[in-house]
Formats: structure tokens, C-alpha cells, sequence
């Protein structure tokens, strides 16, 4: 692409802003809340909108309104292209197998034609195009915004009070070991060596967090630095202990902790989030129940972090073209495919409870959300037997067709008595072959006539 084209695609993305033919789609959630899997299957069932039935729910296609959808060329020539294609190869494969899971951001564009059916566009224009960029990126790199608002000093409170509590408490150990030996013979002299020697330990222990399930991990680049491998931006660590820091030690860390915000998590952040105007949410609410209860407050912790770092108002003509601001949020629990229908309503009942303080905030903005539960690509079938048994029958991790009862999922959030009793869910793989495309889903229709079906009209 010239430069000349490249100009020309920014001009008309911005004239597209201000008239609201272009929406930045912001789908957010941490490690393993299935967001390659949901873009994937957002974008097998747009392309293949008009050669099926699966999409009940979304109006303009229903309303045969639709004329086609396309991926298109992003201007953006500074990230990779979202590979769309290999996450297919992967689902219909032989064996079939997940996407690999995100380690660099992503984007993808889609340029959606549809017959307009509203105000003066509807009379006097046979045609309409909505431009929609999805950008993927790691989960382990989200929770890094929240520390924008935060001092050293602060970050490490947050994360001692985090220290005290099992399962950490013991993963920790051999990182406060470590720590300890050093701190004892800190010097000004070999403050830059001891404190890399301790940021590895505090590497591994976060490492060793994310191996149990744990969600809130920060820096999220010390679990995935992506192009920062091996630099000195990420020897640093919060301090653990009630002791002071050592002299030697506090303005390195410090200095390091303001570094990475700076030119780490800003950039970043200014990038890839600042323009976004509308939003998803996905969260993995049966993978945290099968953890237990201390993995599920984390998880309720972690997404209420997350939600404060995001800009939440009315996108008045000005703010969409200079300054955007997410004016429509959708909460989204993944992997309904794991529990018989009759329980997709719990699934979005949990959702509500855990992130009760964020939709205050959007309430108080005025900005409209919605709860789905929702599979990006669903690899199970739900059967009734004879006698009104609910099963699932899917392939389990070993290849072999298997038939699972109706798995227990809590309609309200659990009392102590049932995390004695704990929680179990199958995990299915996929099993299709190109010939089955559009893949199957659960509620993508529903999700995307509210996430996009507004500007479609």
C-alpha cells in the first residue's frame, strides 16, 4: 500500500468515525477467556452469513438485508493481521485442535454491505458499508493498564495483601527466599544484579500463579514479554514485605516500575485501547468455579481492575472523531457449549454478580450492557434421553466420543458449603472438517445484532 492509499484509507476511516460507519471493537478478557476462539467464530459466521441459516437473531440478516461481508485491508501497518485462516486449519484439522493461544496483538478488519432500511440513508441510498476492526492481543497484558493509576508504593500494597492468601502464599515461597537472602547483603553497588536475580524468582512465581489458574498477575509482561524478552524494563518486582525497602534497592525499583508504565503500558495503551467505542468482556466463569473459591474472587478482583482502566461516556460527533469512548458494553461468559441450555441463564446470573461494581459504573454513565453466554465455536451436542436426563456428548481430550450428565453450575454465587463440594466441567475438543463451515455456535447472533446491529439499520 502507497503512502498516497495508506492517507486516503485513514481520511475516509475518520470521515467513517464521525458519521458512524466504523466501530473499534474492543474484545477484552484474561488468559484463557477465549478470545482467539470468539473472534474466530465471529468472523466464520459474518463471512458466511448469506450461505446459511445460523444467524436467527441478527436482523440484517434475517431481514435479508445483508448483501455481504468481506475481510479487508487494514491500514494499520504496525500490526500483524489477525490469522483468521490458520485459527480455521487448526478447528478442522485432523485432530482437531483449539487456536493457539494469543502472544502478540493482532487485528483484523471486516467491511460489512447491507441495504439501509432507516432515516435518509433508507430513501435515497440503495446501499450502506460499516467498517469493523477487532484487534486480538494477550490477556496477561491487559491487567498491566490498571497500574497507570499507581504508585510503587501502591502496586506493592495491592500485591502483599495478594501475598497473604493461599494458593500464592505457598507459590511464593521460594521467590521470598530468594528476596531475603539478597536483601540482607544489598548494596549500591550490586543493586542492579541482586535485583535481577530476584525479578527471575518473581518471574517464575508469576509463571507458577498462572500454571495453578490464578488471573491477576501483574506485570503482565514478566508472564509474556512478547519483544521485551530479556531486557532490563522487566527487572523489577513489588515489594513483599511490611520491612522497608532497602536503600539501596527503593529508587532502582521505583525508577523501573515509572519506566515500564511509561514507555510500556502508555504506549500500549494509547495504541490499541484509546480509540475503542464499543466492548466485550469475555470471561471464563466455569474454568474459575473448577479452581475454587480463591480463584474465583480473584477473578471477581481482576475484572473489576480491569473495568477502571477503561474510558466509559457518550460519544458525542467529537468524541468520535478525536477523542472515542466506549458507549456499549457486552458481558460475555465463554464456553457455554460446557453446560446443558437450561443453564446458559446461571452462567450470565454469575457474570452479573462478579461484576456488579463495573456495571455500577456504567450504569451511573448512562451506558447500555448486556449479558450473553455465548460459544465462539461450540463442540459439543445437547441430548434429552428418554427418561429427561440432560447429557452432552462430545470428543474429550483423547480423541474418543463421550457422553457427560448435565454438570452442576450454581445459580447464585457460591456459600462455603458448596465450594466443599466443588465443581467439575468437560472440556471438548473440536471436531469438524471444512465441509462443516460455518462452524456451529452458541448465541453469536444475539451478541452481534447487540454489539453491532444498531449501525446496520
Amino acid at each position: 500500500m502507497s503512502r498516497i492509499k495508506q492517507f486516503k484509507s485513514q481520511t475516509r476511516d475518520l470521515i467513517h468515525r464521525g458519521f458512524d460507519r466504523h466501530i473499534k471493537l474492543a474484545v477484552t478478557g484474561l488468559s484463557g477467556a477465549g478470545k482467539t476462539a470468539l473472534i474466530t467464530g465471529v468472523l466464520e459466521q459474518l463471512l458466511y452469513a448469506n450461505e446459511s441459516q445460523n444467524l436467527p437473531y441478527f436482523n440484517v440478516r434475517q431481514h435479508q438485508r445483508l448483501i455481504g461481508c468481506r475481510l479487508h485491508t487494514s491500514p494499520n501497518w504496525d500490526t500483524p493481521r489477525f490469522d483468521y485462516e490458520k485459527a480455521i486449519e487448526r478447528l478442522t484439522g485432523t485432530p482437531g485442535q483449539w487456536p493457539e493461544s494469543t502472544r502478540d496483538v493482532s487485528e483484523i478488519r471486516l467491511e460489512l454491505k447491507y441495504h439501509p432500511e432507516r432515516g435518509l440513508a433508507g430513501k435515497v441510498l440503495d446501499e450502506r458499508r460499516l467498517t469493523v476492526d477487532i484487534i486480538d492481543y494477550p490477556g496477561e497484558w491487559l491487567l498491566d493498564l490498571p497500574l497507570l493509576s499507581l504508585t510503587y508504593e501502591q502496586w506493592s500494597e495491592k500485591q502483599r495483601a495478594l501475598f497473604s492468601t493461599e494458593p500464592r502464599k505457598e507459590l511464593a515461597k521460594a521467590w521470598l527466599h530468594q528476596l531475603n537472602d539478597l536483601t540482607a547483603v544489598a548494596t549500591d553497588d550490586n543493586a542492579e544484579k541482586q535485583i535481577k536475580v530476584v525479578a527471575k524468582a518473581y518471574r517464575q512465581y508469576l509463571a507458577d500463579c498462572k500454571e495453578q489458574g490464578l488471573k491477576l498477575l501483574q506485570p503482565g509482561r514478566l508472564v509474556l514479554p512478547g519483544e521485551l524478552a530479556g531486557t532490563p524494563s522487566l527487572d523489577f518486582f513489588p515489594w513483599p514485605l511490611e520491612q522497608p525497602v532497602p536503600d539501596a534497592w527503593q529508587s532502582l525499583l521505583e525508577r523501573k516500575f515509572e519506566y515500564y508504565k511509561e514507555q510500556v503500558v502508555k504506549p500500549f495503551y494509547q495504541n490499541y485501547f484509546r480509540h475503542f467505542n464499543r466492548q466485550l468482556i469475555l470471561v471464563d466463569v466455569l474454568s474459575a468455579l473448577e479452581g475454587g473459591e480463591s480463584y474465583f474472587n480473584e477473578l471477581k478482583l481482576a475484572l473489576n481492575e480491569i473495568m477502571q482502566s477503561f474510558n466509559y461516556g457518550q460519544n458525542s460527533l467529537l468524541r468520535r472523531l478525536f477523542s472515542p469512548q466506549i458507549d456499549k458494553v457486552s458481558f460475555v461468559v465463554t464456553k457455554a457449549d460446557s453446560v446443558v441450555p437450561s443453564d446458559h441463564a446461571k452462567l450470565t446470573g454469575l457474570i452479573n454478580a462478579l461484576t456488579l461494581e463495573g456495571r455500577q459504573q456504567l450504569q451511573f454513565e448512562r451506558i447500555p450492557f448486556d449479558l450473553f453466554s455465548v460459544a465462539g465455536v461450540a463442540t459439543s451436542q445437547w441430548k434429552q434421553l428418554k427418561n429427561g436426563t440432560n447429557v452432552l456428548e462430545g470428543i474429550d481430550q483423547s480423541g474418543e466420543l463421550v457422553r457427560v450428565g448435565a454438570p452442576h453450575v450454581p445459580g447464585r454465587l457460591p456459600t462455603r458449603e458448596d465450594w466443599q463440594q466443588g465443581y467439575v466441567y468437560p472440556h471438548f475438543q473440536p471436531n469438524f472438517t471444512l465441509a462443516d463451515s460455518p462452524l456451529p455456535h452458541i448465541r453469536l447472533d444475539k451478541l452481534l445484532n447487540s454489539v453491532i446491529g444498531d449501525k446496520l439499520r
